[in-house]
């Protein structure tokens, strides 16, 4: 069973497209993905913040540690770039089953997001 990113959004900006980030170089956005089993109805909920390495150190300082689980680093705003990568990473991922492919990705090396049930 292949997986399909279905639906991408931010609670907090509603339009992903036309959005800029105030300081280009330093910012974070979390994204919500909802991902199904590629032909049928159904999707998983997974969240991804998306940040830049500055906007990581302005946050946690050059001795400061965060976890990469749940993180994606980019350098810049590029959002039709960005919504092709996620749908190739998700599309690349497969299961047996569709409850066997959520549980699988969130531990994997495509496991950038976290299955939130």
């Amino acid at each position: 069973m292949r997986a399909r990113l279905k639906a991408v959004h931010c609670e907090e900006i509603p339009d992903l497209a036309a959005w800029r980030p105030p300081q280009p170089g330093a910012f974070a956005v979390p994204l919500v993905l909802e991902v199904g089993p590629l032909g049928l109805r159904g999707r998983e909920r997974f969240d991804l913040l998306v940040v830049t390495p500055r906007w990581l150190e302005e946050r946690h300082g050059r001795r400061g540690a965060a976890a990469g689980r749940g993180l994606l680093l980019v350098f810049e705003w590029d959002w039709p770039r960005l919504r092709a990568w996620l749908a190739r990473e998700v599309e690349r991922c497969s299961g047996r089953t569709w409850p066997e492919w959520p549980a699988r990705s969130a531990g994997s090396r495509s496991g950038r997001a976290r299955a939130a049930r």
